[in-house]
């Protein structure tokens, strides 16, 4: 069945169980309640210089920056990121997303094992 979400009925909940996160909220977009089988669709926001965890797992995943202007570290050096990017990050690669003083927004599509629990449990 077709499953259309408003942005009224995403919840979203500030990350604060994973260390080196700061400033960091995540909304899930599409998962467990669509029915969702194969991969979960989540939208970051990090306020001013806030940052995800510094991180690498054995899964691959797209995020498509919407707003604003940050970087990704990798192992390479750091990549600017601004909205309209698309970023690839291959399993196994470790790298962090930090914003910049303003902020910024960006979707993240992993496979289902990646966000495990989408139902809000």
């Amino acid at each position: 069945m077709i499953s259309v979400r408003k942005s009224d009925d995403f919840e979203k909940k500030e990350i604060t169980d994973l260390e080196g996160a700061e400033n960091v909220e995540k909304e899930v977009l599409l998962g467990d309640p669509e029915g969702v089988e194969t991969f979960a669709m989540r939208r970051f926001t990090l306020g001013a210089e806030g940052n995800t965890p510094h991180h690498g797992h054995d899964w691959e995943h797209e995020v498509y920056v919407l707003a604003g202007r940050g970087k990704i570290k990798t192992e390479e050096g750091d990549k600017p990121l601004s909205a309209g990017d698309a970023v690839y990050v291959p399993p196994n690669e470790e790298h962090q997303f930090v914003s910049d003083s303003e902020g910024f927004t960006f979707l993240c599509l992993v496979p289902r094992r990646g966000e495990p629990t989408t139902s809000g449990e």
